[in-house]
């Protein structure tokens, strides 16, 4: 049989054609890898991405928090080559920030226009008739120290000539001792810092000026209600009243 080697193969006319359609087919191959490649690229490009716009002029030092409250933003969606560099899609990422300068009508929120500062973490917990008051400094044994940390909520009973009673049920720990306050940059205060009602923020102020706190730690989950007694050295033990 004759040997048909490359260089003889194309010295007949079926080895030729043969050649011919062969490279036919790898051709058309490789132009099928390439529109796929094409497509998808087209395709990763164009498609929808989710992102917060600013609705209007934003000014710098705003909070995050004041976004949501406020209805600063709105979310859509945009081609994913005209998405901006760390877009923000989640409004809980702007929780403990506020604007590090200002933001422009249908400007994209990005993870570089917000900063975050310890005003805008504490601040941010607070709305309406809430206020945050510290406590002067307590022992271990008045102020469950390092067990209370922040988000804690506490009963919170004062001790004053001789009388022990409750000041305020369920009080949100906004920072312990140990633990800053949410989102805050802040060094870690020497004191617990609360949040209460504005009408009992001067019975605290009073109390922490005059008496001594005591704080009791309540259950996370399925705390029941708490007595208001007073108690005195008359009703201090068992059966007396």
């Amino acid at each position: 049989m004759e040997n048909l080697a490359p260089s003889r193969l194309l010295k007949t006319r079926q080895g030729t054609i043969a050649i011919g359609v062969a490279a036919a087919v790898l051709a058309a191959i490789l132009l099928l890898v390439y529109l796929s490649h094409y497509r998808s690229s087209v395709n990763g490009s164009t498609q929808p991405q989710t992102v917060l716009v600013a609705k209007r002029l934003i000014p710098k030092g705003t909070t995050g928090a004041s976004f949501a409250e406020n209805n600063l933003f709105d979310v859509t969606t945009v081609p994913k080559d005209q998405l901006k560099l760390g877009a923000i899609s989640d409004p809980a990422v702007l929780r403990g920030t506020v604007a590090a300068a200002d933001i422009y009508p249908r400007q994209q929120l990005t993870t570089a226009d917000f900063t975050i500062t310890s005003v805008g973490a504490l601040a941010s917990q607070l709305k309406g008739n809430w206020r945050a008051v510290a406590l002067p400094t307590l022992d271990a044994a008045h102020g469950l120290t390092p067990d209370v940390q922040a988000g804690d909520h506490l009963d919170v009973y004062g001790q004053l000539n001789g009388k022990i009673g409750l000041l305020l049920a369920n009080v949100l720990v906004l920072a312990s001792p140990s633990q800053a306050a949410a989102g805050s940059t802040a060094p870690v205060s020497a004191n617990y810092i609360l949040r209460v009602p504005s009408v009992k923020a001067p019975k605290f102020a009073y109390m922490g000026q005059n008496g001594t706190f005591w704080l009791v730690l309540r259950p996370a989950i399925g705390a029941q209600g708490t007595g208001a007694t007073f108690v005195t050295e008359n009703n201090t033990f068992l059966g007396e009243h």
